[in-house]
């Protein structure tokens, strides 16, 4: 394939990985949800992630992803923070690893980028805007919303030890969509979609190791001082997309940040 086409799938694998935040303002509102410390699963959880994707077109991979992920997640004082590392691998040669790092500290969400040594942050401010809880990652009330992508509840099962409620959603193209969801964090996901005949792109993440209630820096989440973040500005319709979406929520396994404004 020439490398235009090649890009081109790159292009469209990072555009599924973007969390659903970043794709657009939504108007549907939900009721406020208090976050009081009776409400909280856990005081605070580590969870470590290994994730891959592979894109075949007509049967033959040209485009693949493996990486993993840590979530720092403090239930208890409305923080989080994502570390990731990628490596893409186009037309099985390695093309390019990527570092990215998500920081919200109550109020400001830090996108931190590591290219090639090179790193550079944006950030956007959230003021208190938001009703959803700080560790929930998972899409279902928000799918909940939108008629013809509603997911199944399809039963429970232990993942890590842990009771996961199982979700499914069948896609248009003939794709599925399955969350493990355990207390709204998605602890393992598979995705697969597109054509068989033409391009497919299958997902999968799982964790791997998940610590409540453990001793957690409170630096973590506090953004690093050699880096210089520029403010993103925002529209009003985006402003209210607080209230009902997550910026980390996941629709598809993967979540690499390899595009922002």
């Amino acid at each position: 394939m020439r490398l235009k086409g090649t890009l081109s799938i790159i292009a469209a694998i990072v555009v599924m990985a973007v969390p659903a935040w970043h794709c657009g303002p939504r108007t549907e509102t939900q009721p406020a949800r208090a976050q009081t410390g009776a409400n909280h699963p856990f005081k605070n959880a580590l969870v470590e992630f290994t994730f891959r994707s592979r894109t075949l077109t007509r049967g033959e991979e040209m485009l693949s992803s493996t990486g993993r992920r840590t979530e720092y997640i403090d239930a208890a004082n409305r923080r989080r923070r994502e570390d990731y590392e990628s490596d893409v691998t186009a037309m099985r040669q390695l093309h390019s690893s990527h570092r990215r790092t998500l920081i919200f500290d109550g109020r400001s969400l830090y996108i931190v980028r590591d290219e090639s040594g090179n790193r550079t942050g944006s950030v956007w401010d959230l003021g208190e805007g938001f009703d959803y809880h700080v560790w929930e990652d998972a899409p279902m009330q928000e799918l909940k919303l939108i008629e013809e992508a509603r997911p199944t509840a399809i039963g429970e099962e232990q993942f890590l030890a842990r009771p996961c409620k199982v979700y499914t959603l069948a896609s248009k193209d003939g794709g599925t969509h399955t969350w493990w969801v355990w207390n709204g964090v998605t602890l393992h996901s598979e995705s697969r979609s597109g054509e068989p005949a033409e391009t497919v792109i299958e997902t999968s993440e799982e964790a791997v190791r998940v610590v409540e209630d453990g001793e957690m820096d409170s630096g973590l989440f506090s953004p690093p001082t050699d880096v210089t973040f520029t403010p993103v500005p925002e529209t009003t319709s985006e402003l209210e997309a607080h209230h009902t979406v997550t910026p980390w929520q996941r629709l598809d396994p993967t979540v690499n940040f390899l595009t922002q404004r």
